[in-house]
């Protein structure tokens, strides 16, 4: 940043020059286009509280920023205070009832690299809370409590400490900053999902690998049973700016991807189009070629600025979402959908003053079997390639009960134009009076009941199918019972296939296959040996588990607490056996 730039910055917070004539006179966006920067790529913010949001993380910070040719570098030392509606006990209030917000130092640094350009922003301070939220003080404290308990015997209390350590974790200092001689030992050592070894670019996808594989212990995997919040924020960044993906956007995917392809309609009673995907054909590529107009999908297409590149700590961001299938049961459907469409409403008869501008969007709606992890189930809303917000699973507000198909939907938004005078101050939440808020959820919600109609239409028909195999299987009063309690529950969504497995090894290959698995061997009420009795209780079992699932009482609990629930409720029924 130039002198200007940066004494314009610090002295007009709240302010931006984005978007602007003074951002072009600044240098801030292009001369032809103030919806640029000047290489060309789409500007992101606009309100201008973003050094603000520093302050919730240090009180003294610095920049330090140099523009390409000049023999000298900016410093400007920051120092941030807190707001407070009680100033009696500032020393330095003001009569005129004026705010001061903090103090800044701007120096001047010769240096003989002219070529060199770009701007640090360094945190000289940390806040002590902070920090300590980024290394899971409080979770790792707890764990250490509980196993103090236990080696002293205290087994009543520990069990009344729920919380358990993270799977995978950047390590923990118990006493960090506490000792005399200044030694800082690590009491637990990390626990990361790469190696030292292993490249920047190729360890968020080590993450989302580590991740994924804890399916074998959850129907439904989540971040904050998996990782601490030092790798969970790594996560939460890799989402929110304007990176590629850790596979390929789901523009780019083709037939090896095992999607089938669908055009979302625009029209109010509109059905989707389904697209073919021929060998090394993109879906961008499909849908330019067998939509109607011809339409282009912008969203992901080659960056007139090179690209946006993002390394925390070693680790080049990417975003952690996959399209990939992840079966949910044995017979059902043999691939993932994925709807993709764009909207950009005409509201030029409309008041500008009405409608607030423009609106142009673009979208996928990708159905697996699976959602892994559960935070990446819902709608994430892309303005100019970034967001404040994660995934919403209420999927703004959907009001139709579709509880097990919404669980399987992964979304994203990218808004071209328009929407950002929707988002609150916050920058990580929608004013959901503003015309463009109701306009998306409009199109969001058509696009959804787009998807389960299509979805429900492709299960009749594989039911059908199947028929006459599930004719020949022998129902017992009990499973029809189950599957009574399920429907009157979740309506037309299938079942799910639940298997006794002999032991934890093939209880997991199971659940490989989409089934949800237990092992007899860790289930004493289950595990009798006259084949009459062993095949009744497993035929309760079954029952038992899909009668929970229907009221979602199985919802996000491990298969290991899951067993020890329905033992014990079998063990209320039937006679034990010896012990």
């Amino acid at each position: 940043m130039s002198h200007q730039t940066l004494s314009r910055l610090l002295h007009s917070i709240g302010g931006s020059a984005k978007r602007r004539e003074e951002g072009q006179e600044l240098g801030v966006t292009a001369k032809d286009d103030a919806d640029r920067t000047p290489k060309g790529r789409l500007l992101i913010g606009k309100i201008g509280i973003g050094l603000f949001s520093v302050s919730q993380l240090a009180r003294k910070f610095r920049i330090v920023t140099k523009v390409k040719g000049e023999s000298y570098r900016l410093i400007a030392e920051i120092s941030l205070r807190a707001y407070s509606e009680d100033d009696s006990d500032d020393d330095e209030s003001e009569a005129d009832d004026s705010f001061i917000s903090g103090d800044v130092l701007i120096t001047r640094e010769h240096t003989n690299d002219t070529s060199a350009h770009g701007t640090d922003v360094v945190l000289d301070d940390v806040k002590p809370r902070v920090r300590d939220l980024l290394r899971s003080a409080d979770r790792w404290r707890s764990v250490d409590e509980k196993a103090a308990a236990v080696a002293r015997g205290d087994f009543e209390f520990a069990a009344t400490i729920r919380t358990e350590a993270p799977v995978y974790h950047s390590g923990w200092i118990a006493d960090l900053g506490v000792r005399e001689d200044g030694a800082d030992i690590l009491s637990r050592p990390p626990n990361l999902p790469w190696g030292a070894s292993d490249p920047a670019g190729s360890r968020m996808g080590k993450l989302m690998d580590a991740v994924e594989r804890e399916f074998t212990k959850f129907e439904r995997p989540d971040l904050a049973n998996t990782l601490d919040t030092y790798l969970e924020t790594i996560w939460t960044l890799a989402l929110s700016v304007p990176v590629g993906y850790v596979d390929k956007h789901p523009f780019e995917l083709t037939s090896d991807a095992s999607v089938r392809l669908f055009w979302i309609s625009n029209e109010t009673r509109g059905q989707a189009q389904e697209l073919d995907l021929p060998p090394g054909k993109t879906v961008r590529l499909a849908v330019k070629e067998q939509v109607k107009g011809n339409p282009d999908l912008l969203d992901g297409a080659a960056d007139p600025a090179g690209g946006f590149k993002v390394t925390l700590d070693g680790v080049e961001l990417k975003r952690p979402i996959r399209f990939k299938f992840i079966r949910t049961e044995r017979r059902g459907l043999e691939k993932t959908m994925l709807f993709v469409g764009r909207y950009a409403p005409n509201l030029h008869r409309v008041d500008r003053n009405v409608t607030g501008g423009g609106l142009e969007l673009e979208g996928y709606l990708f159905w697996n079997g699976r959602v892994v992890p559960k935070e990446n189930n819902g709608v994430l809303i892309r303005i100019r390639g970034s967001s404040g917000a994660l995934f919403d699973p209420t999927f703004f507000k959907y009001q139709i009960s579709e509880q097990t198909r919404l669980r399987q939907i992964t979304s994203e938004l990218f808004i071209q134009r328009g929407l950002d005078a929707a988002l609150n101050i916050d920058r990580e939440s929608f004013n959901f009076s503003h015309p463009h808020v109701q306009l998306v959820t409009l199109w969001l919600h058509r696009a959804i009941r787009q998807l389960t109609n299509k979805h429900k239409d492709l299960s009749g028909r594989a039911r059908e199918n199947r028929r006459d195999e599930e004719a020949a299987d022998l129902r017992s009063a009990v499973a029809t019972y189950a599957e009574t309690v399920w429907r009157s529950h979740r309506g037309s969504e299938p079942p799910p296939e639940v298997t006794i497995s002999p032991d934890v090894f093939r209880a997991q290959e199971a659940r490989q296959q989409g089934y949800i698995a237990y092992s007899r061997h860790e289930m004493p009420s289950l595990a009798v040996h006259q084949s009459a009795v062993r095949t009744d209780r497993d035929s309760r079992a079954k029952a038992l588990v899909q009668v929970l699932s229907a009221f979602g009482v199985l919802d996000d609990r491990s298969y290991e607490e899951q067993q020890i629930m329905i033992d014990a409720i079998l063990r209320i029924f039937f006679e034990m056996p010896a012990q």
